[in-house]
């Protein structure tokens, strides 16, 4: 389904392309791709044998290796995919507080976690982590429940559960793990989580947060940016419906965060893909310029009873063009998808979707299986290093694609064939122009110009 990635080899000079590369209209920085290290990866390939989880990481991180991933997205905290009962880092029988989060510890982070991400660490020094919290812990909160219910609009709520991240963030530090984005909440108008942690929090409580959150992180010396909401493109009306009686259920909220007096502690916006299109990207850029977007979720996912190849050949044809290329046209500077491993069954997880699809799934028998999010992110991250830069692409409709120049000068197109026929096309920058086949139904990635990979 997914050709493989070539240099081009054969070059024309001049004439005008099917597909014209501007190469000097230059737009968002790339940071990277990427995928979630969840608790329920982390606890899959920490499982692995010594060799073979060393040689599975190299393959997925290493900066010279096949796929090159550099951005990891970890929970703070369980999300649905947890291979064990949900938990926050403070967490106390009900009835109890602790105000001075005496009883903090990140202790179930280094069975799996921190060794995975520290061996990722040495593998691929200069990966970014991004960082989201699901839930404060049970005793902030309206409802006293790591599932739904809002953080408690109270100074002293705000300053803890600040002091709480901060503290994170710094335990991670500690561990020689650097957090290089932080979100203040997972999906914050999902109100009532499957049987997950989750919280409600509106844009009026996200920014009291980060009020107290900025400054926090810049007196701890901390260079941790923060992102705002970290949730789908458009409200969904599922989401909407269960705003409560006289609250606005914030349809621009991403542009509501950034209009508040803690925008100037926000460095950008996250999104998440399962609702709405990349073009709201565009929109919220050009009101907020200054701000960087990334998408920081989406996960593949089938029907039970879906073959893996029907599983694969639909999640790549839905990404390639709705997580991968348009994000990328709107100004993402970052895609990652969602969990980095799973097992054969879609887990371990808790609640949530029970049909999703990793990177690679690892089975119970230790069989290694890669799947259309590893396709589609090896078709970035290989050859999109951080530091390109997304140049202006035109022409062929039929035919979805992006282009970049990298930092040696490189130029890349990525294109998407959704027809049924091979399709041959010529593209290139007026001055060295390439002609290639695509397959029916590839996602091919085309480079020419500069230096070598």
């Amino acid at each position: 389904m997914a050709s493989l990635a070539t240099e081009a080899r054969e070059i024309t000079d001049g004439g005008n392309p099917d597909i014209f590369v501007d190469v000097d209209a230059k737009s968002q920085e790339i940071y990277g791709f990427g995928a979630a290290v969840t608790h329920s990866s982390a606890q899959l390939i920490s499982a692995m044998a010594p060799t073979t989880r060393a040689s599975l990481l190299e393959e997925l991180f290493a900066p010279d290796g096949p796929m090159r991933l550099s951005m990891i997205r970890i929970p703070i905290g369980a999300s649905d995919f947890t291979p064990t009962d949900a938990f926050t880092f403070d967490d106390l029988p009900a009835g109890e507080t602790d105000w001075d989060l005496e009883h903090f510890d990140i202790g179930t982070d280094r069975a799996a976690m921190i060794p995975v991400l520290q061996e990722i660490s040495a593998i691929s020094p200069r990966v970014r982590i991004i960082a989201s919290p699901w839930s404060p812990p049970a005793w902030l909160k309206t409802n006293g429940s790591l599932e739904g219910g809002r953080l408690l609009d109270e100074d002293r709520a705000y300053e803890t559960y600040s002091a709480y991240l901060i503290r994170f963030i710094e335990e991670y530090a500690r561990a020689g793990l650097d957090i290089d984005f932080l979100t203040v909440q997972n999906e914050p108008q999902l109100r009532n989580p499957d049987g997950y942690p989750g919280t409600d929090m509106p844009v009026w409580q996200a920014a009291k947060l980060i009020e107290k959150l900025g400054p926090g992180l810049a007196q701890s010396g901390l260079r941790t940016a923060i992102l705002g909401f970290d949730h789908n493109w458009e409200l969904n009306p599922a989401d909407a419906a269960t705003t409560p009686p006289s609250e606005d259920p914030a349809y621009e909220y991403p542009a509501d965060l950034l209009r508040t007096d803690a925008a100037r502690w926000i460095a950008g916006t996250a999104f998440h893909c399962y609702y709405g299109n990349a073009d709201r990207q565009s929109q919220l850029r050009e009101q907020f310029p200054e701000k960087t977007i990334l998408v920081t979720e989406c996960s593949g996912s089938g029907t039970h009873g879906d073959s893996q190849e029907k599983v694969f050949v639909d999640t790549l044809s839905w990404q390639a063009t709705n997580l991968l290329i348009n994000p990328l046209r709107n100004h993402a500077s970052a895609v990652l998808t969602w969990n980095l491993a799973l097992d054969e069954f879609g887990g371990p997880h808790r609640g949530g979707c029970e049909t999703c699809s990793g990177v690679v799934t690892i089975s119970t028998s230790g069989e290694i299986s890669r799947n259309a999010e590893y396709a589609l992110l090896g078709h970035a991250a290989r050859f999109v290093p951080s530091g390109s830069r997304r140049v202006d692409s035109f022409g062929t409709e039929e035919l979805s694609h992006v282009a970049f120049r990298d930092p040696n000068g490189v130029i890349v197109l990525i294109v998407w064939n959704p027809t049924s026929s091979d399709y041959p096309v010529q593209v290139g920058d007026g001055q060295h122009n390439v002609n290639v086949e695509l397959p029916a139904g590839s996602l091919s990635t085309i480079s020419w110009g500069g230096g070598e990979h």
